[in-house]
């Protein structure tokens, strides 16, 4: 028995491997090549989500230069665990997004300002795999070094 197939089925056919094609170009793009990158704006939030983007990357280099000297100064000293020490600092399994909520400058010195944000925590597993979202405020300090914000505490956004 030969299998004859009409033109319209053989169209249907190739629009499907088409879609599939895209959709499998698509997800590879979306894992390896759409990762976000650093904000070169000299703004006192420019800090703050260039050293989340870099903990969360595992850029040590670049989270470290997100920091005021005084701060580095005494994570080099301290002792105990600190992912800017070159200890392992993992996210695990679950995705994480910061949001800026609001930024306002010190008024006796311009050059102070505190960034309030709110990190999303996305976590899988749980009953019937539903997973788990919680969210935490903080309010980080920052401070104008040599002309360009940094952060001016030991924020690692766990």
């Amino acid at each position: 028995m030969k299998l004859r197939l009409d033109r319209f089925t053989l169209i249907v056919l190739a629009v499907v491997v088409l879609l599939l094609v895209a959709a499998i170009v698509t997800v590879n793009l979306g894992v390896s090549g759409g990762r976000e990158s650093y904000r070169t704006d000299n703004t006192p939030q420019t800090p703050v989500y260039n050293a989340f983007l870099a903990l969360q990357q595992g850029d040590i280099p670049t989270a470290r230069a997100q920091y005021s000297k005084e701060v580095l100064e005494e994570i080099d000293g301290a002792r105990g665990y600190g992912p800017l020490r070159g200890e392992s600092y993992g996210y695990g399994e679950s995705a994480r997004r910061l949001r800026f909520l609001e930024t306002t400058t010190d008024l006796q010195d311009p050059d102070r300002a505190f960034v309030n944000i709110a990190v999303d925590t996305y976590s899988g597993g749980g009953l019937f795999e539903s997973g788990a979202t919680w969210t935490y405020q903080r309010s980080v300090e920052v401070v104008r070094e040599d002309g360009t914000w940094k952060i001016n505490t030991m924020e690692y956004f766990y």
